[in-house]
């Protein structure tokens, strides 16, 4: 048997992520490279981002572009359609380009929808996390729930091109009964595209210093499966398909940028705090928005880390990510990235995951049955702990 080899993503990137690190409040909950906003910085941020982008022009015709943060919505109209309009000189797009931007219902308006549209964003990411005020106020977000019923309603009238809601899930004092009125009222408004996330504790957290101090910061693990059933019910009735774990979609409307992230492929990552990979390497850009620009500025390198990944390391990482899809990982890619040697890992260290059916492999496909994608995370450790025994 050949050794395991790892020959890449098919094709160079085609992907960008652009960090805009501003926010007017840190959630509790965020781990995210985030500085409070600075209304004077935006520009210079701008400059730096276009900057980098200089320094590695995109081969292929870009297919999809994702604004995140942060908030990127803070930036005025003007910069961000500098911004896109600069990234698009810097290579070929593909007609079609999915262009997303992540937005807090604080941040919409009609003004705003008009802007974005002319701007050549055709896809938003609204993050609504629930509709209890409570809550919201506890996870520290900036809107409440009157805010995200405007928001909503606006893009639900306004906005031609495509959009998602994101949902948190898992937050304290959340009962099973509270799952299903966010996701029936979020309901009303039809988004093409759902985001489901269990909250998680992550380090370096507000959230994280509260669970340290003995506070209870979550909801019991025991509801968890319970409020699954009872969000993945009320879409797929609505006509949704879970095409990932967390992520529910209507015909067409699927994120095209994050299953660039799912099948493991090449994408560029530009901004302070930003994480790339290209093949075979990956790295992560310094956090600090103000050295970054000042580094861009005088020519030096952003990359705070840089790694080779081993062959071992990758495939572990295409299941992790690949599972966690319904279509899971096409068996003919697989052998073309990492060689047939990829079975007999994957074999060896899963054997009773397939003797059970929880992981499925035949002649097209390495994937996860429907009903148990909720445990691609755990399935996926329990390879992982095989393998590095």
């Amino acid at each position: 048997m050949d050794p395991l080899q790892d020959n890449g993503p098919p094709g160079p990137a085609t992907s960008v992520y652009v960090h805009v690190p501003f926010c007017r409040d840190r959630c509790t909950y965020c781990a995210f490279p985030t500085v409070a906003d600075d209304p004077y910085a935006h520009e210079p941020l701008v400059d730096a981002l276009l900057g980098e982008a200089a320094r590695a022009p995109i081969a292929a015709p870009l297919r999809t572009l994702y604004l995140g943060g942060g908030t990127p919505g803070l930036l005025a109209p003007h910069l961000i359609e500098r911004l896109v309009t600069g990234l698009r000189a810097h290579g070929p797009w593909a007609p079609e380009a999915e262009v997303t931007i992540e937005v807090n219902p604080a941040n919409v308006t009609a003004e705003t929808l008009r802007a974005w549209t002319g701007c050549g964003i055709n896809r938003l990411s609204v993050g609504v996390q629930t509709f209890r005020n409570d809550a919201l106020r506890e996870l520290a977000r900036r809107h409440d729930a009157e805010a995200a019923r405007r928001a909503l309603s606006l893009v639900a009238d306004r906005w031609s091109g495509s959009w998602s809601a994101d949902l948190l899930i898992g937050w304290r004092g959340q009962e099973v009964s509270d799952v299903r009125r966010d996701v029936e009222q979020l309901m009303r408004w039809e988004p093409p595209h759902v985001s489901i996330y269990g909250l998680t504790i992550e380090p370096r957290t507000a959230l994280e210093a509260r669970a340290r101090r003995g506070h209870v910061v979550a909801a019991p693990e025991s509801l968890h499966a319970e409020m699954d059933d009872t969000w993945s019910a009320v879409l797929h009735e609505r006509g949704y398909e879970r095409y990932e774990v967390s992520n529910f979609a209507r015909a067409h409307h699927r994120s095209q940028h994050n299953q660039a992230y799912w099948a493991n492929g090449s994408y560029l990552g530009l901004g302070p705090g930003a994480a790339g990979s290209v093949h075979p390497f990956r790295w992560r850009n310094l956090a600090d928005p103000t050295e970054y620009v000042a580094r861009i500025a005088d020519g030096r390198p952003v990359r705070e880390f840089a790694e080779r990944v081993s062959p071992q390391a990758r495939l572990l990482e295409s299941l992790a990510i690949g599972l966690r899809t319904r279509d899971g990982l096409g068996t003919d890619e697989l052998d073309r990235r990492f060689s047939p040697a990829w079975r007999t890992v994957v074999e060896d260290a899963a054997a009773p995951l397939l003797d059970q059916g929880i992981l499925q492999l035949d002649d097209a496909t390495l994937r996860l049955p429907p009903a148990e994608l909720v445990r691609a995370d755990r399935v996926v450790s329990e390879i992982a702990m095989m393998v590095e025994s």
